[in-house]
């Protein structure tokens, strides 16, 4: 795919018609540069926004939080028609009369003048577009706002005309199937210096999100869509039959799952709003310690934030070493009951053994009725007399009598069985009893020592930053110290909330687990109906395929993205065997990526620096790409924060020229990008466009790509 234009119609702070246009060259790389607040950000959301409008808020967190801060979507869209305009259409005299007329009818000549200035669109137009069964060249989208009406629309054209297939699907539904799926537009629309929470993902909430947009880019989450749909039709054929009895049970348990679901929807709704909040809280508590900082002339900013950003890493350490006591302490009554313990590990080795001992008795005592019977039956061929033959058959009777019939008979009469453990439990039970015999107790100590210990620096990081911000003879900074506390109160506050939201929607999805496993076991009993037999057949047999083709899928994607991910670190770290392997983990719907070193130990992703991370981030989201053989444009704000001279040239040299065949970046001309990594990077660089800015309002320049710091300059 590629973007042949863009533009926007007075869309925030562009006034009137400003357009874009991009021409396919062997050159890939479009440049539009602009000084901060003239809008390359909002150029960037702007793009987001005409493919998806509301359900913006799943691309990416940070639309989520814009449209939270303006107090829902509707304010947000509001807000998003040129400051001019909008005071313009505040400023007109409508009867309600006439504002009703326009509601029901639409603008009359009379009234037109306001549509003029009431709305506002952005329009993308893309070719290179593959729609099944139907011939396309160019996809126009347009989304329109009426700031007037309040009300958004969108078009889309196919060819300049209007497709009945895609306008009954629904534009939203088309755009998300054949142009760019929401689930994976962060992948490609993107802020170059917040890549780096792909790096920084800790939370099983975070991996799970993460892991669907994974699943997603990776082209695994169609077919568990399609395996999810079969499931449900088999679920459907089995409320159409059974007893009433079973209907009754599985619409209970159909309804207790959709319940759950639909908790942890609300839930997950309630927490990432008091995360919002959150971020908002914090960002404001830095200001003042900042400003506190500033003020008291106590410490540095950059030593502050070196001591807060040690403060981070202890309370992380101090979460972590606590969760590693926690799950200590669940085998600790094991540790103490002593001889109670061993007695229990005594009788399910007995057990294990007599149970041994049976199995081989069985055997053995089969093999030598056999050979009692064979050997009988040899007998009148000895030629015996009938006394000698009668004498020897008896013999053969007692002696088996007494080795087959009586063997182990003591030994199993005396055996009690209490436990009745399989070999795996009997195993597992031994292992654990292991570890408490010899490393339970070592472990323990060292990790209560490491508690306290860590407690130690915590406590004294802590203090170091609230000295700093100490300044009793200035009534201003009371006042911020004031107000600091009073953010910080909150902040623990929603972040207690924020907990016992992800504890609640922990427990809800266990929950689920356990309903969705009695809702398959009841699944098992109940027959369908003669007519739904065959289908359901098929059904079931589909989902054993797609079972065995995703096994096999999830463990070629993993493979090869190891070696993709490995391949984009090799290319833009200058760390040469600094990270030697990239391991993927699939956990259920957890995808875990772990680096490892020489000897084949984990990196503690953390101990990167925020340069290191952002290029490792980089290079998930190169591999990603790649292996998803999505051919969508990459558009990268702040495309060259926090790294060095070394890894902005390997950047700018074989990141940008390979991860798209449209790459359009956003630099802040001098700061981001200097005109050194900008002669490196011009041999790529198709056109280059300039934000201007006049009195708040933003336009595009076209300049000569060669000419870009003279015209600037």
């Amino acid at each position: 795919m590629f973007i042949d234009s863009i533009i926007l119609h007075n869309y925030r702070a562009y006034k009137g018609h400003n357009e874009t246009l991009f021409k396919p060259d062997k050159k890939n790389i479009f440049l539009i540069a602009g000084n901060n607040g003239f809008g390359k950000t909002t150029f960037l959301t702007s793009l987001v926004w005409c493919l998806y409008g509301k359900l913006m808020v799943d691309v990416d967190e940070k639309f989520r939080r814009d449209i939270n801060d303006a107090q829902g979507y509707k304010n947000y869209a509001r807000q998003s028609l040129h400051k001019e305009f909008a005071n313009l259409v505040d400023s007109c005299h409508i009867s309600v009369e006439e504002r009703r007329q326009i509601v029901r009818n639409g603008y009359s000549s009379n009234n037109e003048y306001i549509k003029g200035i009431a709305q506002y669109y952005v329009e993308v137009s893309i070719t290179n577009v593959f729609i099944p069964s139907i011939p396309c060249r160019t996809i126009t989208i347009r989304r329109t706002y009426d700031y007037f009406l309040d009300i958004e629309s969108i078009e889309v054209l196919i060819d300049g005309q209007v497709n009945e297939l895609a306008k009954e699907v629904g534009y939203d539904i088309f755009i998300n199937d054949f142009v760019l799926s929401k689930d994976i537009a962060k992948f490609f629309f993107f802020d170059a210096e917040k890549i780096v929470n792909l790096a920084e993902v800790k939370s099983i909430d975070e991996k799970r999100r993460l892991s669907i947009a994974y699943s997603e880019v990776l082209g695994i989450k169609k077919y568990e869509d399609i395996k999810r749909n079969l499931e449900n039709l088999r679920l459907k054929f089995r409320k159409n039959a059974g007893s009433t009895i079973s209907k009754t049970k599985l619409d209970k348990l159909t309804y207790s799952v959709e319940e759950i679901e639909e908790q942890i929807r609300i839930k997950e709704t309630e927490r990432e709003t008091i995360d919002g909040e959150i971020q908002k809280y914090r960002a404001e508590s830095i200001q003042i310690q900042e400003r506190l900082i500033r003020e008291g002339n106590a410490m540095s900013v950059e030593e502050l934030k070196k001591q807060k950003e040690l403060y981070s890493i202890l309370k992380d350490k101090d979460s972590k070493l606590k969760e590693r006591l926690r799950d200590l302490l669940d085998i600790a009554p094991f540790a103490i009951s002593g001889n109670l313990f061993a007695n229990l590990i005594n009788q399910a080795i007995t057990e294990k053994n007599i149970k041994n001992t049976i199995a081989n008795c069985s055997a053995i005592n089969a093999a030598l009725q056999l050979t009692q019977s064979q050997l009988i039956e040899k007998i009148p061929g000895l030629k015996l007399s009938e006394i000698q033959q009668k004498t020897l058959e008896h013999l053969i009777l007692s002696i088996f009598k007494q080795n087959v019939l009586e063997t182990n008979s003591d030994q199993l009469e005396n055996v009690k069985v209490l436990l009745d453990y399989n070999d795996n439990e009997t195993n597992e039970l031994q292992a654990l009893f292991d570890y408490i015999r010899y490393s339970f107790n070592t472990t323990f100590k060292q990790l209560v020592k490491d508690i306290k210990n860590n407690a130690l620096f915590l406590a004294k990081t802590q203090r170091k930053i609230v000295t700093a911000e100490y300044d009793d003879g200035n009534v201003e900074i009371k006042e911020l110290r004031q107000r600091r506390t009073e953010v910080d109160e909150a902040l623990s506050i929603l972040e207690l909330q924020s907990r016992q939201l992800s504890e609640l929607i922990g427990t809800l999805n266990k929950e689920l687990t356990v309903r969705k496993k009695q809702l398959s076991e009841i699944q098992k009993y109940i027959r369908v109906d003669k007519s739904d037999e065959a289908k359901d057949a098929i059904a079931n047999r589909l989902i054993a395929e797609l079972t065995t083709f995703l096994f096999e899928l999830r463990a070629k994607r993993k493979v090869s993205l190891e070696k993709k991910i490995m391949a984009g670190i090799d290319m833009l770290m200058h760390k040469v065997d600094f990270i030697h392997d990239v391991r993927i983990d699939l956990k259920d719907d957890i995808i875990e990526i772990e680096l490892l070193d020489k000897s084949g130990e984990i990196i503690n992703k953390e101990k990167l620096s925020k340069g290191e991370q952002q290029l490792y981030a980089t290079a998930i989201l190169n591999a990603l790409v790649e292996e998803s053989g999505i051919e969508f444009p990459v558009f990268i704000d702040s495309p060259l924060q926090k790294f060095d001279s070394i890894h902005s040239h390997n950047i700018i040299t074989k990141f940008y020229p390979n991860v798209s065949k449209q790459v359009v970046i956003f630099p802040l001309v001098g700061k981001e990008l200097s005109e050194d990594e900008y002669n490196a990077l011009l041999p790529n660089v198709n056109s280059v466009y300039v934000i201007e800015n006049d009195d708040a309002c933003s336009s595009f320049k076209k300049v000569v790509p060669e000419k870009l710091f003279k015209t600037l300059l």
